[in-house]
């Protein structure tokens, strides 16, 4: 089996980590990537085959599917997605995590992947 890890999945275990480690509501799309490439490895590592499920429809998709949550922002020279001011981390929680298997959770938490967020 393989586990396949979509940008709803990076995006909002991304932002839990940020919001609870730096009182952070935003990424850049360049520190997803690091996160989810090192989620991967480590799920790899663990004999669990893993891949992201990326690309520029998927992202598209996403911030329309879920515009309630999030947003795309920009500083000028790079975009990211930014968490919407309304919506609380206990509600990424239970709509993000609540069904990931133990493995894949640990992986999002990890030390070495929330590294790769700046964290």
């Amino acid at each position: 089996m393989c586990i396949r890890i979509g940008i709803e999945d990076l995006v909002a275990n991304a932002l839990i980590e940020l919001a609870e480690k730096k009182q952070q509501r935003e990424v850049y799309f360049k520190d997803l990537d690091k996160y989810g490439a090192v989620v991967v490895k480590l799920l790899n590592k663990e004999d669990e085959k893993a891949v992201l499920i990326l690309s520029t429809e998927r992202t598209n998709n996403f911030l329309t599917d879920y515009s309630e949550y999030y947003e795309l922002f920009s500083d000028g020279k790079e975009e990211g997605i930014r968490l919407k001011e309304d919506v609380e981390v206990d509600e990424l929680w239970s709509k993000f995590r609540s069904y990931l298997s133990v493995k894949v959770m640990k992986a999002f938490m990890n030390k070495e992947s929330v590294q790769a967020l700046g964290v």
